[in-house]
């Protein structure tokens, strides 16, 4: 499989929320150059590169630390997951190690929360997009300074950025799937009890 260097290089550009013209000019390119570049036309020079990835504050190590020429399959066997359980929730880690690394990371949980109990940050949010399908129970999405219950059989999505907090509202456990992409660099977890 050919691994396309100018997909890369906009997924990198469009996770930090620059703009063409921003990137060509703070890197000395032109934009016509960059889109060229971002569409595969044309491949960039090592200089170019590099200068781009200074822009992104991306180092040329962590850039091509997962660029792999062949993809791969992972099978988490479900005696095998990885289960972080804290006081008052489990997460179930669905997703394999190779797919919470690189430019198109995500990881993917079972999660559950006992009555009352919420995941998740009030006052700050992060990088990303997350999916959550419910199996069972109700919640309470906080998202921003707007509330949404979501209940067993609804699915929800949202930009990560805004601060976020799940809350279990019923009286049985709260089950679902969460899916949240990059994966890179979010402590999910929390300290353990």
């Amino acid at each position: 499989m050919k691994t396309k260097l100018g997909a890369l290089l906009r997924a990198t550009r469009s996770s930090r929320h620059l703009t063409i013209k921003e990137v060509a000019t703070k890197a000395g390119v032109s934009s016509s150059l960059l889109s060229q570049i971002e569409r595969n036309r044309i491949s960039p020079s090592l200089d170019t590169l590099l200068q781009l990835l200074e822009v992104y504050g991306v180092s040329p190590n962590n850039f091509f630390k997962d660029y792999q020429t062949h993809s791969r399959v992972e099978i988490v066997r479900k005696d095998d997951r990885k289960i972080h359980q804290r006081k008052g929730f489990t997460y179930e880690k669905l997703s394999g190690e190779g797919q919470a690394k690189g430019n198109h990371s995500f990881n993917a949980f079972f999660m559950a929360l006992e009555p009352g109990q919420e995941r998740g940050d009030a006052s700050d949010g992060h990088l990303g997009r997350e999916l959550g399908i419910v199996v069972s129970g109700s919640a309470r999405l906080t998202y921003g300074e707007e509330e949404f219950e979501i209940h067993e059989g609804d699915s929800v999505s949202f930009f990560s950025q805004i601060p976020h907090v799940i809350k279990n509202i019923s009286d049985t456990l709260f089950k679902a799937y969460w899916v949240v992409t990059p994966a890179d660099g979010e402590d999910y977890f929390g300290e353990e009890s």
